[in-house]
């Protein structure tokens, strides 16, 4: 959170004390015809310059925080699991869950990715694992096992909020050594942008140190899709330590990101 900037201006007042002195001796009279002496000018006091005006302080930035679980399922009908989503905002909050992104099937608008950063692993954890929750679930209509991840957010340069019609998807890579995988992903940027990726989030498994989870955004289906199959992009991730191929990725599209208002 960024402190809004205060500007502080300080006046100088010149306090002038004056003596007394004692009187002169009179002065012997002018000749007569004698010009009288010409006053001598007087330059008025500047006046000190107009204060500055404060600059406005920028508008609070949200940090998410660095836990998070990302969570995928189909659903029988949408609108009914959105509105039993949203009647456990409360139960969410309650598990240091800041906020939460919806996302629907690029090609299947049954199958839902829902995006939950929290602040205490352990409790999101406990959330994730409630019977509460999964009776909650398959009363909205989930279908099926959901998968979940759960992971610590080391590397984020997503695309800007102000982005529209964004498709994303999450690949999960089993990796060597994570901090050679990370560092490898930050520095592919120029590849990346280059192929049409607008920005991407790394995660690691809090379970598993090895396991990688890559988010990739783009305005353009074909365009991910491309990026993931290219061989320059299977040939960089060996070299940045994948092993094996990772699953086939599924992609969706951005639909709601929602801040819960904190207390």
């Amino acid at each position: 959170m960024r402190s809004p900037l205060t500007t502080m201006l300080f006046m100088m007042l010149a306090l002038g004390c004056s003596k007394s002195q004692p009187e002169e001796p009179p002065q012997a009279s002018a000749a007569e015809g004698a010009e009288s002496p010409a006053p001598i000018a007087t330059t008025p006091p500047e006046e000190p310059p107009a204060p500055t005006p404060a600059a406005s302080p920028e508008p609070p930035q949200h940090q998410m925080p660095p836990y998070a679980a990302m969570v995928t399922h189909r659903v029988k009908n949408f609108d009914t699991w959105k509105a039993a989503f949203d009647e456990r905002a409360e139960a969410r909050k309650q598990a240091s869950i800041a906020a939460h992104g919806v996302m629907r099937g690029a090609t299947d608008d049954k199958l839902v990715g829902v995006y939950l950063p929290a602040s205490d692993p352990e409790k999101l954890q406990a959330f994730l694992d409630a019977k509460e929750l999964k009776d909650a679930m398959k009363a909205a209509g989930v279908q099926g096992k959901p998968t979940t991840y759960v992971f610590k957010s080391v590397s984020e340069q997503m695309a800007a909020p102000d982005k529209h019609a964004v498709v994303g998807t999450v690949v999960e890579y089993d990796v060597k050594d994570f901090a050679t995988f990370q560092q490898a992903i930050e520095g592919q940027s120029d590849t990346r942008s280059a192929a049409g990726i607008l920005g991407y989030g790394l995660g690691q498994s809090l379970k598993k140190p090895n396991i990688a989870y890559l988010y990739l955004q783009s305005d353009d289906a074909a365009k991910l899709k491309a990026y993931l199959n290219a061989k320059e992009t299977k040939k960089a991730m060996k070299e940045a330590g994948v092993r094996g191929a990772p699953a086939a990725p599924v992609l969706f599209k951005e639909s709601e990101m929602v801040v819960y208002k904190q207390p």
